[in-house]
């Protein structure tokens, strides 16, 4: 790993840090339920960073917590331009649903079922 990979790996889990903060105690969209930012990608150039959250709530719960977290973008980056002073941009945000907790789920419920089928057999 070179070291401006190590750096944007840095600067993205910072941001995930601050993120988290931020949407949990300063935003206040009834949009957003309770969520978790659980990844941050940012560009190799630092102007863009891909916000990954996950949450609990249906289909509908989930678009409405991405469309209230996109419509914050301007707030919470200007947040987040106070609080890392020590970076010269801040990236513009984009925010999406995590899905990865919820395939996971479905993998382990999987496995379960044909272990529980294997079971039977015996």
């Amino acid at each position: 790993m070179t070291t401006g990979q190590r750096r944007i790996e840095r600067i993205g889990r910072q941001l995930r840090a601050e993120l988290g903060a931020l949407i949990a105690t300063d935003l206040d969209d009834p949009r957003v339920g309770t969520v978790t930012v659980t990844h941050v990608q940012v560009s190799r150039d630092l102007r863009h960073a891909r916000v990954f959250v996950s949450g609990l709530g249906n289909e509908a719960d989930r678009r409405a917590t991405i469309a209230g977290l996109n419509s914050a973008r301007g707030f919470l980056r200007r947040q987040l331009s106070q609080r890392l002073s020590h970076m010269a941009r801040t990236p513009e945000l984009v925010f999406d649903y995590d899905t990865s907790v919820e395939t996971g789920m479905r993998v382990e419920k999987l496995l379960s079922e044909i272990s529980d089928a294997q079971d039977e057999r015996e």
